[in-house]
């Protein structure tokens, strides 16, 4: 994935659900359901189409204190996933 790519919104058809700190998302489209952990639900909420994917790695490394190369792996595959299933909008 390339790390200057912006990432999001996402698309008009995905509905938000937060409860407590997960977030829970609906595609209306396929009457699909995705539950997010909490990291997961923290990249999400990261994914408003203003942040490129290492800026996304470099927000949630300072923010849990641990080096950006120790979280850029999950922090893609994460985003692919979202992409892939039609969530989010590359």
């Amino acid at each position: 994935m390339d790390v200057r790519r912006r990432v999001g919104p996402a698309p008009a058809h995905v509905i938000e659900t937060e409860v407590k700190d997960d977030i829970s998302l609906f595609d209306a489209r396929r009457n699909q359901v995705l539950v997010l952990n909490a990291t997961a639900s923290d990249i999400w909420r990261l994914c408003d189409g203003e942040q490129t994917v290492d800026e996304i790695v470099e927000l949630l490394a300072s923010a849990y204190g641990v080096p950006a190369d120790d979280i850029r792996d999950e922090v893609t595959a994460t985003l692919e996933r979202l992409i892939e299933e039609e969530f989010l909008t590359p």
